[in-house]
């Protein structure tokens, strides 16, 4: 028999693996959660080894099972970083290692404050408008105030400087005596 010959008997006897196609799309589509898992799973391994240097319970997967009251078969399983974790196995392995995974911002963004072709007067009632409709919301205002010093400002003045039609520029200051508290001083 040829080379030839071979090489087509081989080709047409052998199973093409195509499994790896499926596996790749489906770690493409499921990328987002998979990279959350991962980092989790890296964290309470983190954790386990720090526990386990400083002798604090637990320390390792068997122990951090029996303190989620599962075997140490699933631990073992979300700890290859693989696994879709609900709030609740989340929450309680934040609890039994004492450590944070995951966070949700508790704050909430209000509308950005638009102030094309205004007057100076215009401008202070608008802002002013904006402001106090901000705070009776109970919103909080995330805006990006700094100090000389390009630091974030918590008790200070901020500075805005725009300019109109009229005027050729206008500075309006405001006396920040804290994040949620802007008053206008000129």
């Amino acid at each position: 028999m040829s080379i030839s010959n071979i090489k087509n008997k081989l080709k047409k006897n052998s199973k093409k693996d195509t499994s790896w196609i499926d596996k790749a799309k489906w770690r493409k589509e499921n990328e987002a959660w998979l990279d959350i898992s991962f980092d989790i799973a890296v964290s309470v391994m983190s954790a386990l080894k720090a526990n386990k240097s400083n002798n604090i319970t637990p320390g390792n997967q068997r122990e951090l099972a029996i303190e989620m009251g599962c075997s140490a078969q699933y631990v073992n399983k979300l700890l290859k970083g693989t696994e879709n974790l609900q709030l609740e196995t989340i929450t309680k392995i934040e609890r039994i290692l004492n450590i944070k995974l995951i966070e949700v911002p508790k704050t909430s963004v209000v509308n950005s404050f638009d102030f094309p072709n205004l007057t100076f007067d215009s401008f202070s009632e608008s802002f002013n408008e904006f402001i106090s409709n901000s705070l009776s919301n109970n919103d909080i205002i995330i805006s990006s105030l700094f100090d000389n010093n390009k630091e974030p400002m918590t008790v200070g003045k901020v500075q805005l400087n725009y300019n109109t039609p009229l005027i050729e520029e206008q500075k309006v200051t405001y006396k920040c005596t804290s994040v949620e508290h802007l008053k206008l001083v000129a």
